[in-house]
């Protein structure tokens, strides 16, 4: 009896703490109060003093890369303009041994224009046509009567290296030179014409 009676001592001697508010009281009075340094240590570099620290030389030195606009980002880049093809420039010495052979008629010539009597605008466009249209007919070697003028100084005869090398003549002779004296020697010229590329 004596125990069961000492028991029911204790109990009336400490209520029950049904709410929780007498432990609340007893935690808050133990507590104390956060300083600046522990308040702010759950913040990134700030509690090691990171934020003053200056960046590397790298970082510094890298450049800050532009936002694209709009889709500018997503679009192909343009390829740079090709150039016009390079068209050679046709040879102005015919090796001696092909000379002979022309003379001799060994290497046949496929057609003959004589340019005396016309002015340069009508010996160019003269020899332009004869040129294509021997071209498209698959002939090689040529022979253009130019004249020598006074002196050797024809004005066609100086003028025909030119026309070679421009214009509608471009690109469709690979050599050429003086003729044989037996076909006009300095007064004459022989060419020889590009093959055309079969059409396939």
């Amino acid at each position: 009896m004596t125990d069961k009676n000492a028991r029911k001592g204790k109990n009336k001697a400490a209520p029950k703490d049904v709410d929780g508010k007498a432990a609340w009281a007893r935690l808050t009075a133990s507590a104390k109060p956060l300083t600046g340094e522990t308040r702010n240590r759950h913040l990134p570099e700030k509690s090691a003093g990171l934020e003053n620290t200056p960046k590397s030389r790298s970082d510094a030195s890298a450049p800050v890369k532009q936002p694209t606009q709009g889709t500018s980002a997503l679009m192909p880049k343009a390829s740079p303009a090709k150039s016009p093809p390079v068209r050679p420039t046709p040879q102005g010495d015919l090796q001696l041994r092909t000379r002979r052979r022309l003379s001799r008629g060994t290497i046949s010539l496929d057609g003959k224009l004589d340019l005396h009597g016309l002015t340069l605008l009508e010996a160019e466009a003269a020899l332009a046509r004869f040129v294509a249209r021997a071209q498209t007919q698959h002939h090689i070697w040529l022979l253009v009567v130019t004249g020598k003028g006074t002196g050797g100084e024809g004005k066609l005869r100086r003028a025909l290296p030119e026309w070679l090398d421009r214009g509608a003549l471009a690109g469709r002779v690979v050599e050429y030179g003086p003729a044989a004296p037996n076909h006009g020697g300095g007064g004459a010229f022989y060419l020889r014409l590009r093959r055309m590329k079969a059409s396939s």
